[in-house]
C-alpha cells in the first residue's frame, strides 16, 4: 500500500482576529477567523488536486472531517458515507475499514458543466485502499493546524454541544500518531 494515493498539503492562512471571540457552532469560526482570499488546502487524490479554501469549505466540510477521522480512530473495522465539497466538485466518499486498511471509492460531481471533465478524471483514479494509520496521519495534519488556528484567534464555543464537538477534536487530534506524509522527515 502506498501512502502516495492520498495526501494533504496545508496551506499557512493568517488568523484575523486576536480578540477572544465566542461562537455558537464550530463550523461557524471558519469564516471569521480565516481570510476570504486566502491560502487553500489541497487533497491530492492520486496525485489530483482538490481545492479546499480555509474560509468557506472548511465550514461546509468539517463536521464530516471530525465524524469520519473519530469513526476510523474509535472503531477497528466499520464503513460510513462523507459528502466533501468545494466551489467546483462534490465528492461522495463510500469508507471502509478493518484489519489497519482502509478503502476508499469516491464518486465526484462537478456543480457546473465547465468542471465536468475534472470531475471524470477525479472519477478515474475513485479507488483508494491505503492503511488506516496513513489515512488519519493526513488529517491529523490538518485537525492540528485547525486546532492552532482556535488558539491564536482566542475562540470560546459557547454551545454546551458544540463545545464537546471542539473536545472531541482536541482527543481525535491527540489520538492519532504522526503527521502526514509531507510533514515528515523520512528515517
Amino acid at each position: 500500500m502506498s501512502n502516495d494515493l492520498f495526501l494533504l498539503q496545508l496551506g499557512h492562512p493568517k488568523i484575523s482576529s486576536i480578540d477572544v471571540i465566542r461562537y455558537g457552532r464550530v463550523c461557524d469560526v471558519f469564516n471569521d477567523i480565516f481570510f476570504k482570499i486566502e491560502e487553500s488546502i489541497y487533497l491530492y487524490i492520486k496525485n489530483v488536486p482538490v481545492r479546499i479554501r480555509y474560509f468557506e469549505d472548511l465550514y461546509h466540510n468539517f463536521d464530516e472531517i471530525l465524524a469520519m477521522t473519530w469513526m476510523i480512530q474509535k472503531h477497528e473495522e466499520g464503513e460510513t458515507k462523507i459528502s466533501l465539497r468545494n466551489q467546483i466538485v462534490v465528492m461522495e466518499w463510500e469508507i471502509s475499514w478493518k484489519d489497519e486498511e482502509v478503502s476508499i471509492s469516491i464518486d465526484c460531481l462537478a456543480k457546473e458543466s465547465l468542471y465536468e471533465k475534472y470531475a471524470v478524471v477525479l472519477n478515474a483514479k475513485n479507488k483508494l485502499i491505503m492503511s488506516s494509520k496513513a489515512f488519519l496521519s493526513e488529517w491529523k495534519t490538518l485537525l492540528h493546524q485547525v486546532l492552532l488556528a482556535f488558539e491564536a484567534a482566542n475562540v470560546e464555543i459557547e454551545d454546551g454541544t458544540e463545545r464537546r464537538k471542539l473536545e472531541l477534536l482536541q482527543r481525535v487530534e491527540a489520538g492519532i500518531d504522526g503527521y502526514g506524509k509531507l510533514y515528515t522527515r523520512p528515517i
